[in-house]
């Protein structure tokens, strides 16, 4: 999503306020957070009979591998009062939004750096070496990578708090979600079963399978701003590789 709004912030500059945020979970009670998302292995003979395994030796080893690497702490980041913190998409990812997040916060009004750093990242890095490999990308964005590390450090609990807060303020669940104008867009009403969803956008339509596109994004930001931009005539290239899809759950 990060390189899908990327073109709509080079295009509307400081006319629009796109602020990123991070889907974080606290896990207060670690068995039962990994048995709701891993299944429960008694129930083996019940899964099979509604076709999620093919048989009960299968299902048992499946679970109990998920349950395993689930219940595994370095899964997860862990403050000194021994509280875990989930992301979506395990512990790099997780590293790696508090990282950003640090970033912005040091990037202040030249929100430029902050987009070529994480450009630069979703280019070069991947979920198995971002721990590795962002620093490098930070030095090329022109940051100062020891103050993130610094960042990192000592206020990662307390960043992961705040977004904690915002997800469930706004029940989001899912990535990637937008919100325009504390609005969530597209509405869920403009989904259908068959991938056919229509969606006005002012005298524009959008169909379903461009909703979180470059152009679509930036036509709703259009409609919703107060004064119109001359930017918002420009129409932005389609990017190559897959649409992010629409915001649900992971782990």
């Amino acid at each position: 999503m990060e390189d899908v709004l990327r073109p709509v912030f080079d295009l509307l500059g400081d006319k629009v306020n796109i602020t990123p945020h991070y889907i974080f979970e606290k896990i207060s009670d670690l068995p039962a957070y990994c048995k709701s998302r891993s299944g429960d292995i008694g129930q083996c003979a019940a899964y099979v009979q509604n076709k999620y395994f093919p048989n009960i030796t299968e299902c048992q080893k499946i679970i109990s591998k998920s349950m395993a690497d689930c219940t595994n702490e370095k899964s997860y980041l862990k403050s000194s009062s021994g509280t875990l913190y989930s992301s979506l998409h395990g512990r790099q990812e997780g590293n790696q939004d508090v990282r950003e997040i640090c970033a912005w916060n040091q990037v202040g009004d030249n929100k430029k750096a902050w987009w070529d750093f994480v450009g630069l990242v979703n280019k070069n890095c991947s979920s198995t070496t971002a721990d590795t490999c962002w620093e490098e990308q930070g030095k090329t964005a022109g940051l100062d990578t020891n103050k993130i590390t610094e960042c990192f450090n000592q206020q990662a609990f307390e960043l992961i708090e705040k977004e904690v807060a915002i997800a469930n303020q706004y029940k989001v669940s899912g990535s990637p979600t937008v919100f325009i104008n504390d609005v969530l867009f597209p509405p869920e009403s403009s989904y259908t079963q068959d991938g056919k969803g229509v969606l006005m956008l002012g005298k524009k339509t959008a169909t379903q399978d461009k909703y979180r596109t470059p152009n679509v994004i930036k036509e709703a930001l259009c409609i919703s701003m107060k004064k119109s931009s001359k930017e918002c005539n420009t129409l932005l290239p389609e990017l190559t590789g897959a649409v992010p899809a629409a915001g649900g759950c992971g782990n």
